[in-house]
């Protein structure tokens, strides 16, 4: 579209929004009809695109052009098989707008074959260069938006090799691959997408997430910063920096982000649940305390008794705790939170049941959550539920083969259980030096040699020892 294309749709948007501010109506022609519901509808001002497509075809009935305008308001409406009824009636003259909405709906009613062969029968036809790059941009498109993002990828790709500086298509990809999971080329797409436009504050917003999920926290921050000179106002962004520099452990100055966008958004409720959580990992509990308190000044007193609990479990005041935990409204029982609270609560009471029931009612709302499996380990082994302890921990290490201590804990629950070849598996993962700590736990011997011993030798003791089964059971694990 040329400049004077340009000139000609503004003037025909000032002519129409003067006429309507005057109440008056104006002729148009179908296609005057088709720029102005395509402007309105890009807009956003989907009630002034329908009443356009209305007027429209009460002045051109059967103008294709409008039809396919009510076709597509039938398609926003998720109405595709009325949609796909009517674009029946349209005069199908190679139009690739019909083509495009034909191919959607039949997508969504779940008929791909169809919809295949009008992708193939169009890319065999000899159509221009422009009307190619818009097919295959928009079905794309299409694609993304039906969360098919691998075929997205490779109808943006040939689209790109059209038009390769198109911001469009450059963001379509970058989102295609992010959801597809290669991080690496989405941020290599939105790299190309702001040598077009450097300064697209979008585009670094963007290629800051998506350092930051690439676990890449020191090039995150510098794009946050770039994005925020361009708009230092843009709360999001301020989050995800304060996230990133958490997620880099830098703590301190992550805190200080945070307090920065309360300051900016004090409406916003998650700001008071990041900090609190990053004060817990600066155990600074007189601050938690703090964000809890201005936290129920603005927002009320709800779920405020648990979160205090946590904090005196965290200060081991374990009496204060459970006076707290007891004072808990029973509207507020039914929580992730309150279930792990109770959790803790009852294993330090000795009431090894009621906790281990309290983090399987957790687990219901998380059932992936790497901190209630722990702890179901843990309870596990409580109970003498060695088996099952077992069967927790083999599944936190499938989900974090670095977890903490997990794979110890697993080789002492093997040793326990007494079977060789399991033992002999988690053990084979140990370092040298955890098997030292292994073998002087499972002895409970303090013995100067051990640091001697070469990991052959250390495999031999344990194996010696598990064969012999020297319990362990009054080890405080």
């Amino acid at each position: 579209m040329d400049e004077n294309d340009d000139l000609d749709i503004n003037e025909l948007i000032e002519r129409y929004e003067q006429m309507r501010a005057l109440g008056k109506s104006m002729y148009l022609d179908a296609d005057e009809f088709s720029l102005l519901i395509d402007y309105y509808a890009g807009m956003g001002d989907m009630d002034e695109a329908e009443a356009l497509i209305e007027q429209g075809m009460r002045m051109h009935p059967g103008s294709p052009e409008i039809m396919t305008q009510y076709a597509k308001k039938l398609v926003f409406a998720e109405r595709y098989e009325e949609a796909y009824s009517y674009l029946h009636h349209i005069s199908d003259d190679g139009n690739i707008d019909l083509a495009l909405l034909k191919i959607e709906t039949l997508y969504h009613l779940n008929r791909e074959d169809e919809a295949e062969a009008i992708i193939d029968q169009i890319l065999l036809q000899d159509i221009s260069e422009e009307d190619l790059f818009t097919f295959v941009s928009e079905v794309g498109y299409i694609f993304n938006d039906l969360e098919l993002f691998d075929k997205a990828k490779l109808f943006l790709e040939q689209a790109l090799l059209l038009d390769p500086s198109n911001v469009d298509v450059l963001i379509d990809l970058a989102y295609a691959n992010e959801m597809a999971g290669d991080f690496d080329k989405a941020i290599e797409y939105n790299n190309r997408l702001l040598d077009v436009d450097p300064y697209s504050f979008e585009g670094w917003a963007n290629i800051g997430k998506l350092y930051s999920m690439n676990e890449q926290f020191d090039k995150a921050i510098d794009a946050f910063d770039f994005a925020l000179t361009i708009n230092e106002n843009d709360v999001s962004v301020l989050k995800m920096k304060a996230f990133s520099l958490y997620l880099n452990e830098n703590v301190e100055e992550a805190i200080r982000v945070f307090e920065e966008c309360l300051r900016k958004s004090p409406d916003d409720e998650s700001l008071y649940d990041s900090l609190f959580e990053g004060y817990e990992a600066m155990e600074q509990y007189d601050r938690m305390m703090d964000v809890i308190s201005r936290k129920e000044e603005k927002f009320g007193s709800k779920g405020i008794l648990v979160r205090k609990a946590h904090v005196y479990l965290l200060k081991q005041d374990y009496d204060q705790a459970l006076k707290t935990y007891e004072k808990i409204p029973d509207d507020e029982r039914d929580t992730f939170e309150f279930y792990m609270l109770e959790g803790e609560l009852m294993f330090y009471k000795g009431d090894f049941a009621a906790s281990e029931t309290a983090y399987m009612k957790a687990a219901l709302y998380m059932p992936d959550n790497e901190t209630v499996i722990d702890r179901l380990a843990n309870v596990s082994v409580a109970r003498d539920k060695y088996e099952q302890a077992a069967e927790y921990l083999e599944q936190l290490l499938e989900m974090d083969p670095s977890y903490p201590s997990a794979k110890s804990r697993l080789a002492f629950i093997r040793f326990e259980i007494g079977e060789k070849e399991p033992f002999d598996e988690i053990a084979q993962q140990l370092s040298d030096e955890d098997l030292r700590i292994l073998l002087t736990l499972i002895s409970n011997v303090e013995n100067d040699n051990i640091v001697t011993l070469t990991r052959d030798e250390l495999l031999k003791r344990l194996n010696e020892l598990r064969e012999n089964r020297v319990l362990f059971k009054n080890i405080k694990y």
